[in-house]
């Protein structure tokens, strides 16, 4: 007989929404100098005397960009949070602060909000920000996160999708493909989970940690481009991976006016993304690299005359790179042939 008593859950209601926000609040202590105002004020303030605001906003939502099935909430608010640096990031800027705004309804608990922004917090702790507002608010729909990040760059530093120029190389910052194998070993787990198969199986997990990690708990590059701007290396233009590797590519070249060549054998596939796809039907690791999504690595542009020293200095990947508009935008075989460069949607 298991007499394990489960923990005592709190609901939202009990504790109201003011006394909810201060008991998460609490263990967020701003810590840059930057941040002149966080947590328990009608706004948030910030000075970032001399140098350029950069903001950017995530918003989640339950059942479209993840399922609490196989997703635990620590982690939805750490990806989430994630995102939205990860895209201050790629504007070669620094995120300093966090603005949280969660939407719940009554199925939520008190703890499942403290284990939401866990998450959060580990992220904002990752990587140097503050978390500064925190607002949360009744939903009918599921749960909804939405994190704002705010940073500072430096002018002369700031990277555009837009700057890339015909010769430059189009570099990575890690592999892909990765993410998206994850994704689907849950949704393989989750069915048999549910029973939608007909084989009773315990789950099957082990030995796939890598695309686990890689889809639960990304990581950013951060030293990548902290060591670029210690350097005067500045891209001329770059993104964060979300929508897989053609968009990211596509991205560049569209708002720079400008073709790029890719070329199939330098992406960076790992491991493990091989050997998962090994064991599933239908399951390709060149279409997850390009099209699966969720890597959050930077694809950037760097004139040809860097090549030199990102040789020597720089562990990325060199894939590609940007060509005159007339010839398109092109996958290069290893065998030389092109085929069209494309990403659903665009």
């Amino acid at each position: 007989m298991n007499t394990k008593k489960e923990p005592q859950r709190t609901p939202i209601a009990e504790m109201g929404k003011y006394k909810l926000i201060d008991r998460l609040s609490a263990k967020f202590i701003s810590s840059n100098e930057s941040t002149l105002q966080g947590v328990g004020d009608d706004a948030a303030v910030a000075c970032f005397k001399e140098s350029l605001t950069v903001s950017a906003q995530k918003l989640s939502l339950e059942g479209t960009d993840f399922d609490l099935c196989y997703f635990p909430l620590k982690f939805v608010g750490y990806k989430t949070a994630i995102h939205a640096m990860g895209q201050v990031m790629a504007m070669n800027a620094v995120p300093l602060q966090l603005l949280v705004t969660a939407g719940v309804s009554q199925r939520f608990y008190v703890e499942d909000l403290e284990s939401l922004f866990l998450g959060i917090g580990a992220a904002a702790r990752l990587y140097g920000a503050d978390i500064v507002s925190v607002d949360i608010q009744s939903s009918f729909t599921g749960l909804t996160l939405s994190v704002t990040a705010v940073g500072e760059a430096d002018a002369g530093l700031l990277a555009r999708r837009s700057g890339a120029r015909d010769t430059d190389l189009i570099c990575l910052s890690g592999n892909v493909g990765a993410a998206y194998m994850g994704l689907k070993l849950l949704e393989r787990e989750k069915r048999v989970f549910t029973g939608e198969t007909e084989n009773d199986e315990m789950p099957k997990l082990k030995g796939h940690e890598y695309i686990l990690e890689r889809y639960l708990k990304p990581e950013l590059p951060k030293t990548l481009l902290e060591n670029l701007r210690k350097d005067d290396i500045i891209p001329t233009s770059m993104c964060l991976l979300s929508s897989g590797l053609s968009n990211g590519v596509l991205s560049i070249a569209q708002a720079s006016g400008t073709g790029a060549k890719l070329f199939l054998d330098k992406i960076p596939i790992a491991r493990e993304t091989f050997e998962f796809a090994e064991t599933e039907k239908d399951l390709s690791p060149i279409v997850a690299a390009l099209n699966g999504g969720d890597d959050y690595e930077m694809l950037f542009t760097l004139p040809l005359n860097s090549y030199g020293e990102l040789s020597k200095e720089y562990n990325i990947d060199i894939i590609g790179h940007i060509c005159d508009a007339s010839l398109g935008y092109k996958l290069v075989t290893p065998e030389g042939r092109e085929l069209p460069l494309e990403s659903p949607g665009m």
